[in-house]
């Protein structure tokens, strides 16, 4: 039986898509293909969006959901711009909530109210759910999407499978401009970039702390002002844009981002990971203790490809060109955005007739332009 639902892309995006089209009755097929950018996600849930996180926890179990600080730095010679609701914290409380901080020479540190999802628990937790959803989970290399007289009807695996469907969904990141080039269609906000993160394994950071790194409190530092955010909106800047932070990675911690973009707009490939390191590098002697820097070049680093709207707004909906197809991808804050969005993207795929406007309400829809 053909599925309802074809999801390509078992991330946090097609997973949790997934999982709400199966709990509206839906029989549904998620791809996963390419390594995935979810499991270097810093996994930051602002407030708003804990409900919603609350809300999938009772219905599929522990995803990972669970309490921490959000720390905004900005170094001695930046003027900050305060958020409202933020608190403005003394060094010994900012090194005391993330004691890697003990010699980074900041300007100051203000604390929000946040919350995260591991996500490496999210990445183990979410294939369990699925599962106990009904949901068909595959992993297949894709060749492109089969499309017929106008109308998407599933895709093509490189090994010639042709795996059909009512309606697919691209939530694949930094795949799908790759797939919707199979057919000819292309969408002007969509770009992507590499995300490069060094893995400051439990170990290390062990020895550091002279006890267990699990045991620290739980804590995400970014600066105050996103530099990749900035150059994301530009069509041109530099290619390397190191925004340093740390973040809780398991029972380790992550040090990044570096991000590097292509030129022209558009052109992913991969980046020399030494000029990543090197920046990654760079960047950690803002905020790492100096004892730790002899240690960046060994550490393990994540390089993955990453989606990215130019209007900084996630892109989410049909194709309205095509039949059959919807994108669900570019999200700056996805650990924030996606629960509340995929419940609306699933109620217009299965109900167009009475839930197509509540998703146009968004002003999300994928074939907008940019603004002049």
């Amino acid at each position: 039986m053909i599925p309802d639902l074809l999801v390509v892309g078992a991330g946090l995006a097609g997973g949790l898509l997934a999982l709400e089209a199966a709990d509206r009755g839906a029989k549904v097929c998620i791809i996963s293909t390419a390594p995935m950018a979810t499991p270097i996600s810093y996994g930051g849930v602002q407030l708003a969006a804990l409900e919603q996180w609350q809300r999938l926890e009772k219905r599929h179990g522990f995803l990972g959901l669970e309490p921490a600080e959000l720390l905004l730095y900005w170094l001695e010679d930046q003027k900050p711009n305060i958020p409202p609701g933020a608190q403005r914290l003394a060094p010994s409380q900012w090194r005391g909530l993330e004691p890697l901080l003990v010699d980074a020479p900041l300007g100051g540190v203000v604390a929000m109210p946040y919350a995260r999802v591991d996500p490496l628990v999210l990445t183990e937790k979410l294939t369990k759910a699925l599962a106990a959803a009904g949901v068909q989970q595959r992993n297949l290399l894709l060749q492109g999407l089969l499309l017929e007289e106008g109308v998407v009807r599933g895709c093509k695996t490189k090994a010639g499978e042709e795996i059909l469907a009512q309606h697919t969904v691209l939530a694949a990141g930094a795949a799908t401009a790759p797939l919707l080039a199979s057919i000819g269609c292309s969408l002007p906000l969509l770009d992507c970039s590499w995300a490069a993160l060094l893995q400051m394994e439990a170990g290390l950071l062990d020895d550091f702390f002279c006890g267990h790194a699990s045991d620290q409190p739980k804590a995400i530092v970014m600066p105050m002002e996103l530099q990749r955010m900035e150059r994301e909106r530009s069509t041109s800047g530099a290619q390397l844009i190191c925004d340093g932070g740390i973040a809780p990675w398991g029972k380790a911690k992550v040090f990044g981002q570096a991000s590097f973009f292509g030129e022209p707009i558009g052109h992913i490939d991969k980046p020399n990971p030494a000029v990543m390191r090197a920046g990654l590098k760079e960047a950690a002697k803002s905020l790492l203790p100096q004892q730790l820097w002899p240690s960046l070049a060994e550490l393990p680093m994540a390089l993955q490809p990453v989606a990215f709207s130019r209007d900084g707004l996630a892109l989410v909906g049909p194709i309205s060109r095509l039949k059959g197809l919807s994108v669900f991808t570019a999200f700056s804050a996805a650990f924030s955005l996606v629960p509340g969005l995929a419940p609306v993207l699933a109620a217009a795929i299965l109900d167009p007739k009475r839930s197509m406007e509540a998703l146009s309400n968004l002003e999300l829809l994928p074939e907008r332009l940019p603004a002049i």
